[in-house]
């Protein structure tokens, strides 16, 4: 994966945002990533054999992520939209780090991910692109775009709740950086 640095370099206010502040930045985020999941799912669903919602938890073991140094939790949620023409899904997601000590951290991202065959659970691979912000507190924020690869399991495919897991191996500056991640999906479509 390579990311791109870009520095926020106009402060609105001539001071520096604390945690607090960014949180109206996560939530209009929150909510663009959810609008995005219902725009795109709604003309698939012609097209769609199902679409799934879900929260997601996991750490992110890459202890240099944005100079975040977190290594830690990450909480969010994703969308899936499994197109019937093809064995691919379309996978939005939004992941944010409660516990980065020195600032706040999320990221939007957006994998495709290709199904493989199985009897009792579905595995798959995929490749995606994301966006990272990184706020310290007393500091001006960082954002990187980036992708990924990731390979995970999901479980009870033929149920409306079907429990995943999965490993993302991102790459950042010359480094990879694993994060490992499940959750739930809830199916919303056929």
């Amino acid at each position: 994966m390579v990311f791109v640095s870009v520095t926020d370099t106009q402060d609105f206010q001539n001071q520096s945002r604390t945690t607090y502040e960014d949180a109206p930045y996560f939530l209009i985020s929150s909510c663009a990533l959810f609008l995005f999941g219902l725009v795109a799912a709604s003309p698939a669903q012609a097209q769609a054999n199902s679409w799934e919602l879900g929260p997601l938890l996991g750490v992110n073991f890459d202890e240099a992520y944005l100079g975040s140094k977190n290594n830690e939790l990450l909480i969010g949620g994703v969308s899936r939209v499994h197109l019937s023409s093809l064995p691919i899904s379309l996978n939005p997601g939004l992941e944010f780090y409660p516990g980065v000590d020195n600032g706040s951290l999320f990221v939007l991202n957006f994998d495709v991910q290709y199904q493989l065959e199985a009897e009792t659970v579905k595995p798959y691979v995929g490749a995606g692109i994301s966006w990272a912000r990184f706020a310290p507190d007393g500091g001006s924020s960082s954002s990187d775009i980036g992708l990924s690869l990731k390979g995970g399991l999901v479980f009870n495919p033929a149920s409306r709740t079907r429990p995943y897991g999965e490993a993302v191996l991102n790459f950042s500056d010359g480094t990879e950086g694993l994060i490992v991640r499940g959750g739930v999906l809830f199916a919303i479509g056929n």
